[in-house]
């Protein structure tokens, strides 16, 4: 996918449900939300998701960046919040407190503000779960993600490791059968491994102690991956001391 489908003023949807702030990533805000009614019986949830859009443009009147000319590039990994993040709940006067909280995007970040800018979208969803087939109800917050010399990487968020670019095959999870195996020699191994299909280019940092206990990150998301495709990293390349390969299966890709 690319281009216009991913249009971001489509994806953060109409002025009814979402509002646009820019905050230094090292600043939290917390907003009161007024029910005007018992909210007893009510469920909430927030989460939020980095994306990052080609370039945004401002309303020479107002001030207001604009999206109508936005296209979506990419993302990193959604994060389902705490729930810290709602607080000073009065069910009897309907008002609660939902937090953005600080340090939401850690990745690298360019001071310009109109080209690759990541965005945290911050949703928070409510229902009344004391009625049948309670009505699911959002409230979205964009949040521009904006540079502060000593807090921030400098660096373009695109070049990030865990930047995920649609439509790619890029590596988004996986999971692997690496256990502790005593054969393994200790060490940090850096692997490519062999693919089960058509994904090129992953690499994975192995780490295994003393104890044989083992460990595996992405270094690398590679590209053209499919999901349930495996990717063998070899004994031999982890000082060949008779320990079991590992498998590393992809969950999805992006």
């Amino acid at each position: 996918m690319s281009g216009r489908l991913l249009d971001f003023s489509n994806y953060v949807g109409g002025s009814d449900n979402v509002q646009v702030v820019e905050l230094f990533t090292d600043t939290q805000q917390t907003y009161e939300y007024n029910f005007n009614t018992s909210i007893t019986n009510y469920t909430f949830t927030v989460d939020y998701q980095t994306l990052v859009v080609d370039t945004i443009s401002y309303d020479r009147t107002t001030g207001l960046p604009s999206f109508s000319n936005s296209s979506i590039v990419g993302y990193f990994a959604n994060v389902a919040g705490s729930g810290s993040l709602i607080t000073d709940r009065d069910n009897a006067a309907g008002t609660v407190n939902i937090t953005i909280p600080e340090e939401r995007y850690t990745g690298q970040l360019l001071p310009n503000a109109r080209a690759n800018v990541p965005i945290t979208v911050v949703s928070i969803n409510w229902a009344d779960a004391g009625v049948t087939n309670p009505n699911q109800n959002a409230h979205r917050w964009a949040v521009l993600e904006r540079y502060k010399s000593g807090t921030n990487t400098l660096g373009d968020p695109t070049l990030d490791n865990n930047f995920l670019t649609f439509g790619t095959g890029k590596i988004a999870s996986f999971t692997t059968d690496a256990s502790t195996d005593t054969s393994r020699v200790a060490g940090t191994y850096t692997i490519s491994g062999l693919s089960s299909g058509n994904g090129v280019d992953a690499q994975f940092s192995v780490y295994v102690n003393d104890s044989g206990v083992t460990d595996v990150d992405i270094i690398d998301r590679g590209t053209t991956y499919a999901a349930s495709e495996t990717i063998e990293l070899l004994d031999q390349d982890m000082g060949a001391g008779g320990g079991a390969d590992i498998t590393v299966t992809v969950s999805t890709v992006s």
